[in-house]
């Protein structure tokens, strides 16, 4: 029978306390507010302050798909006081991005957090009521349709190029700092088409203000049921998906990233944290310490075999 929360949180940790407990934790978010992996962290932010009886403040510094929020993180001591909310993709930004000015290996991820499907959303007024529709179109205007992304690595860019070599269209892509942006972009009519994280784009089409046309998952989702999976629709190889992690420096001492794991690990447990996730369009990613890399490893590389189909070089 699962623990409470109050007590699951009441139990001592196992690890050493953090170095400095009376000063506040940074958890930097690379995107901004409302963007998907900003609510995650505001959903383990208060559980994990509980956990560690020392605040965990969310900061967000969106910007360069993470990398703003990544050299931060780097710039600032080892010492377990700055945290980073990092997304799948972090390995991988030297291949798309010119001159990061950072070591991508030196970010390690602790312990998962979320994960969250896609949804291919297209405005009404496009005049497509399904993908065999939106495929056509796409096919007839070449890059005279544009999609919203917010970074080459990112997982809404990354399944428009997995639909683009699976269906045989050309978008135009058009680069925003988050999801909040893309959904705007679609929203105004700045561009016709774009993939959005399950939550988001369930609000939209459910107001009826955008039109979800596929889905990345295995099987239909129950925040949008009717909306068919890209398998279904013949297109298979769509199934990717963002995850997060909590990470730290490489440099940070065992004991405190140990600490760290235990901390993230054991709220990520808590029933109202997987409530709030499922809310917000998300599952929870049961990983850390070695599994986790090992995740990490096997989705960069079917990230880099597809740039390098793609002929994807960094800018």
């Amino acid at each position: 029978m699962p623990l409470p929360r109050r007590t699951l949180l009441a139990l001592p940790l196992a690890t050493p306390a953090l170095a400095q407990p009376s000063r506040p934790i940074r958890l930097l978010v690379g995107f901004p507010p409302s963007a998907i992996p900003d609510l995650v962290s505001r959903i383990f932010a208060p559980a994990l302050t509980e956990a560690l009886g020392q605040p965990v403040l969310v900061e967000n510094r969106p910007g360069a798909g993470g990398a703003l929020a990544a050299e931060a993180l780097l710039r600032a001591p080892a010492d377990g006081q700055t945290w980073m909310m990092m997304a799948q993709y972090l390995p991988v930004l030297p291949a798309v991005q010119r001159n990061v000015p950072f070591e991508v290996a030196e970010v390690l991820p602790l312990a998962g957090t979320a994960q969250a499907p896609l949804v291919l959303l297209v405005p009404p007024g496009l005049g497509v009521a399904d993908l065999a529709g939106f495929v056509a179109l796409a096919k007839a205007r070449g890059e005279g349709l544009a999609y919203g992304h917010s970074g080459l690595a990112s997982a809404p860019n990354l399944s428009m190029a997995l639909l683009a070599e699976s269906a045989g269209i050309a978008p135009l892509a058009v680069a925003y700092k988050g999801e909040p942006e893309v959904l705007n972009g679609l929203l105004t009519g700045a561009v016709q088409c774009g993939f959005g994280f399950l939550a988001g784009a369930s609000a939209q089409v459910g107001a009826g203000r955008l039109r979800g046309l596929g889905i990345t998952t295995e099987g239909r989702a129950a925040l949008l049921p009717e909306v068919p999976t890209f398998a279904e629709l013949g297109h298979p190889a769509v199934r990717i998906g963002a995850w997060w992690a909590v990470a730290v420096p490489r440099a940070t001492p065992p004991a405190i990233q140990a600490r760290i794991a235990e901390a993230v690990t054991r709220v990520r447990a808590l029933p109202e944290t997987r409530a709030r996730l499922q809310a917000a369009g998300c599952l929870p990613l049961d990983l850390e310490g070695p599994p986790l890399l090992a995740h990490m490893a096997a989705e960069s590389a079917r990230q880099l075999a597809l740039f390098a189909r793609l002929g994807v070089r960094p800018e």
